[in-house]
C-alpha cells in the first residue's frame, strides 16, 4: 500500500478530488509509510500554513519533527500562527527537497503547552535533537501537532528511500 492511501487514483471521490495530484504522484512515485517514517527521522524543515482571521493563508518556515506518525512544530507565545490556530485549527505542513521528495499533510493542529497531557511524548524527541527543551527557549512556547486528514508523499526515485 502506498502512503498516499489504499485508494487508487481511479476510484470515486479520490479521483474527483485529486486528478492533478494523481498525474504527478503516480503509483511508481509514491512512498510507503515505512519509507516516510524512516526518511522523516530528525529535523525536517517544513512550510507550515495557517489561516488568519480574514481567511487569508499564512505560511512560515519551521523545524518539523515527526513523532509517532505526526508532524510536530513549535512556536513562541507571541507568534501569529498560534493565534490563528486558536481561532481556526486548520493547517498544512509541507516538506520538500527540490524534485527529490515532497511530503504534504493537511489537517488540524492540537496545541500543547508545557505541562499539558501528551507533552511528555513529544518533548523528549525535541530534546534529543536540539539538546534542550523548546520550553526552555522562551516564555509561552507551545507545540503544535498536525492531526492529519490527508497526507501524501512523493519521490522522483522512491527506490532511493529505504523502508
Amino acid at each position: 500500500m502506498s502512503f498516499a492511501g489504499s485508494r487508487s487514483c481511479s476510484t470515486g471521490r479520490w479521483r474527483a478530488r485529486t486528478r492533478t495530484l494523481c498525474r504527478f504522484v503516480s503509483p511508481e512515485r509514491r512512498l510507503t509509510a515505512g519509507q516516510v517514517v524512516r526518511y522523516l527521522q530528525g529535523t525536517k524543515h517544513v512550510a507550515f500554513a495557517t489561516v488568519n482571521e480574514r481567511g487569508e493563508p499564512r505560511v512560515a518556515p519551521l523545524d518539523g519533527v515527526f513523532v509517532r506518525g505526526r508532524f510536530t512544530v513549535s512556536t513562541g507565545a507571541r507568534a501569529a500562527r498560534l493565534r490563528h490556530l486558536r481561532a481556526n485549527p486548520a493547517c498544512s505542513a509541507v516538506h520538500m527537497d527540490g524534485d527529490v521528495v515532497g511530503i504534504t499533510v493537511h489537517g488540524h493542529a492540537t496545541i500543547l503547552e508545557e505541562g499539558d497531557p501528551g507533552v511528555d511524548e513529544i518533548d523528549p524527541a525535541w530534546r534529543e535533537i536540539y539538546g534542550s527543551s523548546p520550553f526552555s527557549w522562551g516564555k509561552g512556547v507551545a507545540f503544535m501537532i498536525v492531526e492529519p486528514s490527508s497526507m501524501w508523499a512523493y519521490a522522483f526515485h522512491p527506490e532511493n528511500f529505504p523502508a
